[in-house]
């Protein structure tokens, strides 16, 4: 380096171009060093002094510290720019701009550059006084953060992970190292050492300090558990094997500054195959994930997919919380966006249809990169456009596995096309008797070679043919009435169902084998979209006994699960009959629901089938709403309205009215949901029970409309119709829905008494959501009658039933419930406690009311910090209130 260069980051450095400034050992390196420390400024002897002599000076250490002086002018003296000045105040150390190591780490952006100036320990020379080596230590250590952070940012945590252990292990109570461990542990898909990590960090903070970890860490350590660590999708399929050729147009795609590329090319080009090699290529590059979805442009037999199907995907990939996905597309695509911005993630939009389809996917900002495969191209796009024509002739033979003469001649009929050389090469490995010679043997007769090849989407149909003919009777049975329920997975049981017979490994195993069946976790198979055209075509006389069993199946699970987790609803929801006794039907529902709406969704224009459609979607909208699936909810609506045209009869259609009433009446739309129940209670003149049920549904609208008169009426006739006409305990759902309208009423009295008479039938009954429900009504009373101790004892029940049937969006309205009576006691520690709980939970499901009602809490409370976000939240426009919740916080 020219010029004159000072250093502190390690042995002190005095260099002029290449020559070494020798500076006399001792006492007067460390003067420099403390001069080069303040360069610029005067410093005066008493300090020089102090540092020296560690705050005990000699009589002669002032003549001492004039004579280094004196050394370090007669050193420094040939070094332009280098001046050593006294004053009455003390001395001063001119040098260059930027000479000094500390000042160009101080000032460099980049950690990596920062860090390289550092040479070994900082002031090494001062071994009287560490504080001020401390503190540059200090500095450095910020910088490594910093430096590890960048990386895991990059998507290079692989890199940091040996680096990190090192660091952490020498400086155990630093948390943003320990931290960034347990990030890079994380993603690296090593939880288990990241947990590893906080927990013997919170073992030597105890041990060493008696301190817990900070909240930070904490919050970290949660999320980990919790899998709440922001999303980072991985959603790429597998690289394509083989993928040979295509160098120039991976480069191109991997090397293009462009934030959108759209691949095009006609059918069996390799587009698909190509953007997923290309996009595993870049996907270090893009830390916050990557994104990949099936758009079915140019599927056999499938419409191509909905931007709104396509956004409500992408959201709950990147973390929305299923409430907070907006059912407005528009809304929807606002979000997806504001989501995206600041963030690094790769977007693969495979089989677009047009340019309409794909516009709302792209991001609003630079960051994100979006790689599209269509056949046509997409010229109304800002995009880098690739297209994609056939292989060169090196690169196709290559991926026959034979660059032999006969190998071209296959190539050459294959037109170098690579779906129709990857269907030739599939032939070749299926027929181990066959010779290169022998397929190109086959394929020189242009008459028949469309039907060796069956090209391009033809070509896929052979391509699985040749898989499928190799089954036996049985395992092709199974396959064919697999495809027939279309729904995403099929469980053993569902399979068993279907196929009519208990031993359905071994039937299933060989289509694992064959790949026409990919297992998809325990005891759960999935067949692919394309595959399942595939199999349906095929004739089957069984497919609709199959499909009803199946479909009997599905109902029958879930009036056992009804059955258990809703007994005060079993009655009105089904008149299906089971033997079946679930022990998880929470669990159940939740793997099941996306498999019952699907079956519902495919079945709901049958003749023949329709009435399990209808009966599916009656059951499954409970779970639906207590879930808030807002957008499946409303999707549910639809298909039992479609249902019960298919049906046609009146009663059907009721049916339907009753699922679509409960859709509108989750987004707020009363008014409709209203007339839909009143168009179900006139058709029910000559059912009293059935008006009950209407009845009883019209009352609660009625009180989250604010009508609370036409309500307490309604509810009223509500429970008298179904005490005498219903199953025995019935009323004890209308009188639960009562006893909240007298709440809100403020006639506190009554609303115990009809929660205290609900209460009984429930308990009776052994119906532990109906007695959760109750027991929060009865709180609720007891806390406005100032019977604060009975008020606790039944909210700390309704709890934890609440717990246990998972129902977590009544958990957290009882814990404020509960925490409003806690406050009233004088108990804030613990009032405070169930108002952060309360927090957590509707943070987690993007409920921007109850956040405001947990941040209001806490703020009287004392948290006075939760004021602002609490009005902020609850300022929302448009922001729907509970006036139920409302009348036991005001």
């Amino acid at each position: 380096m020219d010029g004159v260069r000072f250093g502190v980051l390690g042995p002190l450095l005095v260099t002029h171009g290449q020559r070494d400034v020798r500076i006399s050992a001792g006492q007067p390196r460390q003067v420099l060093v403390l001069l080069l420390l303040h360069a610029g400024q005067t410093v005066s002897v008493d300090h020089l002094m102090s540092i020296l002599w560690d705050g005990d000076p000699p009589a002669s250490a002032r003549k001492a510290v004039q004579v280094h002086v004196s050394q370090l002018r007669r050193a420094l003296k040939d070094l332009p720019g280098v001046s050593l000045e006294w004053s009455r105040q003390g001395y001063r150390l001119d040098i260059p701009d930027r000479s000094l190591d500390l000042q160009l780490f101080r000032e460099a952006e980049d950690p990596d550059e920062a860090l390289s100036y550092w040479r070994g320990p900082a002031l090494a020379e001062l071994t009287t006084n560490t504080q001020l080596a401390n503190q540059l230590e200090e500095e450095r250590l910020g910088a490594i953060e910093r430096r590890v952070d960048k990386a895991i940012k990059e998507g290079r945590h692989h890199e940091v992970i040996g680096e990190l252990t090192g660091y952490v292990t020498q400086h155990p109570t630093r948390e943003r190292l320990r931290g960034a461990l347990m990030v890079a542990l994380h993603r690296s898909g090593r939880q288990a050492d990241a947990l590893r990590v906080y927990d013997e960090g919170r073992r030597h903070l105890a041990e060493e300090l008696g301190l817990d970890p900070g909240q930070e860490l904490k919050d970290l350590h949660a999320a980990i558990l919790q899998g709440d660590i922001p999303a980072v999708p991985r959603e790429l399929p597998k690289a394509p094997e083989p993928f040979v050729g295509r160098r120039a147009e991976i480069e191109l795609i991997t090397g293009c500054p462009d934030t959108v590329i759209a691949v095009h090319g006609p059918g069996g080009q390799g587009k698909s195959a190509l953007a997923t090699a290309a996009a595993h290529a870049m996907a270090e590059r893009f830390p916050d994930g990557q994104l990949y979805v099936d758009l079915h442009g140019a599927t056999p037999g499938r419409s191509p997919l909905s931007c709104a199907e396509v956004l409500r995907r992408f959201l709950r990939a990147l973390g929305t919380p299923p409430l907070a996905v907006p059912t407005d597309t528009s809304e929807a695509a606002a979000l997806y966006r504001s989501t995206l911005a600041r963030r690094r993630v790769l977007i693969v939009l495979d089989n677009a249809v047009d340019a309409a389809q794909v516009g709302p996917l792209l991001p609003g900002e630079a960051g994100s990169t979006v790689l599209i495969t269509s056949r046509r191209m997409l010229a109304t796009l800002g995009a880098r456009h690739v297209r994609l024509g056939p292989l060169p002739e090196e690169d196709a033979v290559q991926l026959l596995g034979d660059d032999g003469e006969d190998a071209r001649q296959v190539a050459k009929a294959c037109d170098h096309l690579p779906l129709a050389l990857t269907i030739a090469a599939a032939r070749l490995r299926s027929r181990p008797d066959w010779t290169t010679a022998t397929l190109a043997r086959r394929l020189a007769d242009q008459r028949h070679r469309l039907d060796e090849l069956n090209f391009d989407d033809l070509g896929v149909r052979t391509s699985f043919q040749l898989s499928f003919e190799g089954l036996t009777d049985s395992s092709t049975r199974a396959f064919i009435l697999l495809c027939c329920l279309n729904v995403p997975t099929v469980s053993e049981s569902t399979a068993q169902a279907l196929l009519g017979q208990d031993d359905v490994d071994r039937v299933l195993d060989p289509l694992v084998d064959a790949k026409l069946v990919e297992p998809c976790g325990p005891e759960r198979y999935r067949v692919h979209d394309l595959l399942r055209l595939f199999g349906a075509e095929h004739p089957n006389d069984e497919k609709h006994d199959a499909l009803t069993r199946a479909l009997t199946h599905y109902r029958e699970t879930l009036t056992a699960a009804l059955k258990k987790l809703r007994p005060h609803a079993y009655g009105a929801l089904t008149n299906s009959a089971t033997h079946q006794d679930l022990d998880e039907p929470l669990r159940w529902l939740t793997d099941e629901a996306e498999n019952l709406l699907a079956a519902a969704r495919s079945t709901m224009a049958e003749p023949a089938l329709a009435e399990h459609a209808l009966a599916i979607a009656h059951m499954l909208y409970p779970h639906l709403f207590k879930q808030d699936r807002v957008a499946d909810l409303i999707e549910l609506g639809q298909i039992a309205l479609q249902a019960a045209r298919t049906i046609g009869t009146s009663a059907a259609l009721q049916t339907a009215l009753l699922v679509q009433s409960a859709a509108n009446r989750r987004i707020g739309e009363f008014e409709t949901a209203l007339a839909q129940l009143e168009e179900v209670l006139e058709a029910r003149a000559d059912d009293p029970f059935g008006q009950g049920r209407a009845l009883a549904g019209i009352g609660t609208i009625h009180r989250e409309l604010g009508d609370l008169d036409r309500a307490s009426a309604t509810l009223a006739e509500a429970v008298k119709l179904i005490e005498d006409h219903g199953p025995a305990g019935a009323q004890r759902v209308p009188l639960s829905a009562l006893a909240q309208v007298h709440q809100v009423a403020g006639r506190y009295q009554q609303a115990l008494d009809a929660a205290t008479e609900s209460l009984r039938h429930a308990r009776r009954d052994q119906d532990a959501a109906g007695t959760a429900y109750a027991l929060a009504s009865q709180g609720q009373a007891l806390f406005k009658l100032d019977r604060l101790d009975e008020a606790v004892v039944a909210l700390d029940e309704c709890i934890e039933l609440c717990r246990a049937t998972g129902e977590h969006n009544d958990e957290w309205q009882a814990l404020l419930c509960r925490a409003e009576v806690l406050l009233a006691a004088g108990k804030t520690e613990e009032a405070t406690m169930d108002a952060q709980r309360c927090l957590e939970i509707t943070s987690a499901r993007g409920d921007r009311y109850g956040e405001g009602v947990a941040h209001h809490v806490l703020a009287k409370a004392g948290r006075e910090k939760h004021a602002d976000r609490a009005a902020e939240l609850l300022g929302t426009p448009g922001l729907r209130k509970d006036n139920l919740l409302e009348s036991v916080i005001s």
